[in-house]
């Protein structure tokens, strides 16, 4: 559910501001309303090292930081020259890189190339050129005139020395090769002290890792400052500048304890319950499993503050369709035995509500694949197992996998339309969910009727709902506007047809992990046939890389289109507005220091 909020607004003396928000942020329930989304010229300069430090870090994270004397720590500043210096010259070295591979292999055909002796020869009057072209190109008569000499050949092309009295820059067909700067040997030599220059500057960046904690505390100060430079820059100057106003939100739940301090406090305040106009933040609040499924609803977008949290809504939906997605005990059993790991482990704590939600999913494969009957690929339906020959029969096969996708898919369908009709009652009146009451009884009088269960149940429910689409499609139009409204609704019918479809994919996935896994465990199997030990080690690479590969592919297709479902076809149906802002309530980010 969505958190009821209060709104506080202030009139507090300039010179008491500052006391007045540390003790706000001290209480840390405050939201500070947005007045100004500009920055001023401090908060701006905080942004731009925090910018910094968000490239600096995670970069220094992925080294091995080497131990480093007391003496050796310095200032943030410091550091942050450091490795700007450093990148600086990695960059150039890798461009120097590529212009000394381009120039190796520009001259590893012609060896090495005596360039200091071949402009002596100039001095004297004899001129040394050198050429390269393919084959079909070469002309003998290029040495009528001159001393020519083939130096070498690779592939098609030849290369060779051209020797005359004049200066030969030029021939029909073939390149002219300058003579170069630098010889074989001096470029690998210039490579060799290139390579030992980056080893250094690698090793410098490791011992800039150890300083990694003073970058994460220089982090958090500065993330505290920016909270800081925020909210006084919210407050409104009025009276001249001796007075600041200032707009908050405040949990409904959590406002006692500002309302003591301000009762004791010299604080002009007045309280309010928010309005239609309001850009209220949110707070959600839900049971422990619900509340798993947060972060995934944030994914997409919070609720608007008037309309229903769904999250507790499409939580139960969600992993069910995780399970039937993924609908293998085996891969079920991998994620749930592997997050239960790192939930002992205690290793990563600020993970621990995503751990408790792969848990859930992974429970979800396993009973799916249970009632499959797939366990790695395996089709438990064809195995020869006595104790197994009494479960086969509870087995679903693939035309009740059929049928099941498509009816969990009408009834989310149908219950998202519930969820619109309680909600748009809600935010604006029992007339709004009229129309969405039709299309329940629309789909419902639809399939009574088609399937002849109760053709007259059905038709009187057609017909009601039709009634309620056409004229309660806005209410707040005239009766004429309501109608071409209505039709126009009526258009979406075809819509619903593939969205219920849609739900066709909890079939197909579930079935082409299953297949993969079966083709995988086929090839496995073939290779031990002629029972050798080379045979026996391909048996395990393949069983370990296939069921690898399929594992990753069919866990990320289960999450990924489980969540498609969920934010395409459930949050439309239920008419999901969204675009909350979470609600930061105002000294979360307090650092130490700065009490």
């Amino acid at each position: 559910m969505i958190v009821p909020m209060l709104k506080f607004r202030f009139l507090v003396y300039h010179k008491d501001i500052d006391g007045f928000l540390q003790r706000l942020r001290e209480l840390q329930v405050a939201h500070i309303a947005t007045v100004d989304a500009a920055l001023n010229e401090k908060a701006t300069d905080i942004m731009h090292e925090l910018s910094l430090l968000k490239r600096i870090l995670p970069a220094l994270e992925q080294r091995t930081a080497k131990p480093l004397d007391a003496e050796d720590i310095r200032s943030v500043d410091d550091i942050y020259f450091d490795y700007q210096q450093i990148n600086d010259q990695l960059s150039e070295l890798e461009h120097n890189k590529r212009d000394l591979l381009r120039s190796l292999q520009e001259l590893e055909p012609w060896g090495e190339i005596p360039a200091q002796r071949i402009l002596q020869l100039q001095e004297h009057g004899t001129y040394m050129t050198l050429f390269s072209c393919p084959a079909s190109a070469f002309n003998p008569d290029w040495s009528e005139n001159n001393i020519l000499e083939q130096l070498n050949r690779l592939g098609d092309t030849i290369y060779f020395a051209l020797f005359s009295d004049s200066e030969i820059t030029s021939l029909p067909g073939a390149t002219h090769m300058p003579l170069p700067s630098n010889s074989l040997e001096q470029l690998r030599q210039i490579q060799i002290e290139n390579s030992a220059q980056k080893q250094r500057l690698e090793e410098r960046l490791d011992e800039l890792a150890a300083k990694i904690p003073m970058l994460k505390h220089r982090n958090a100060v500065l993330e505290s400052q920016l909270e800081w430079e925020s909210a006084l820059h919210q407050t409104k100057k009025t009276a001249g500048n001796a007075l600041r106003m200032l707009q908050v939100w405040v949990p409904k739940d959590k406002a006692e304890n500002l309302r003591r301090y301000l009762a004791e406090s010299d604080v002009v305040w007045l309280e309010e319950t928010p309005t239609d106009k309001d850009e209220v933040p949110i707070l959600l609040k839900n049971n422990k499993f619900s509340h798993l499924f947060h972060p995934i609803g944030e994914l997409f977008s919070l609720p608007s503050y008037s309309e229903m949290d769904l999250t507790p809504f499409f939580a139960p939906f969600f992993t069910l369709f995780f399970g039937m997605c993924l609908g293998d005990v085996g891969y079920g059993l991998l994620i749930l035995l592997g997050l239960t790991a790192l939930r002992v482990s205690r290793k990563f704590p600020d993970l621990s509500k995503l751990l408790i939600l792969g848990q859930f999913l992974g429970s979800s494969a396993v009973i799916f694949g249970l009632l499959t009957g797939t366990v790695f690929g395996a089709d438990l339906s064809k195995v020869e197992i006595p104790w197994l020959e009494s479960l086969k029969i509870h087995f679903l096969n693939t035309d009740q996998l059929f049928n099941l996708s498509l009816m969990i898919g009408l009834f989310q369908i149908l219950f998202g339309m519930a969820l619109r009709v309680v909600n748009r009652s809600r935010m604006y009146g029992w007339l709004y969910g009229l129309s969405g009451l039709g299309w329940i009884f629309g789909i419902v009088g639809g399939g009574l009727y088609l399937t002849g269960w109760s053709i007259t149940t059905g038709y009187v429910l057609l017909l009601a709902g039709l009634i309620l689409i056409l004229f309660f499609s806005d209410p707040s139009k005239g009766i004429f506007t309501r109608v071409g409204l209505g039709l126009w609704d009526l258009y979406g019918i075809t819509g619903l047809f593939g969205d219920v479809l849609s739900y066709v994919r909890l079939f197909a996935l579930g079935l082409s992990s299953g297949i993969l896994g079966l083709v995988v465990n086929n090839i496995a199997f073939s290779t031990i046939e002629g029972g050798n030990v080379i045979g026996y080690l391909f048996f395990v690479i393949i069983l370990l890389f296939g069921h690898g590969l399929n594992f990753a592919i069919s866990t990320l297709s289960a999450f990924v289109h489980s969540i498609r479902l969920t934010f395409v076809e459930f949050y439309k149906n239920a008419g999901f507005i969204g675009g909350g802002s979470p609600y930061q309530p105002f000294g979360k980010k307090i650092h130490k220091s700065n009490i």
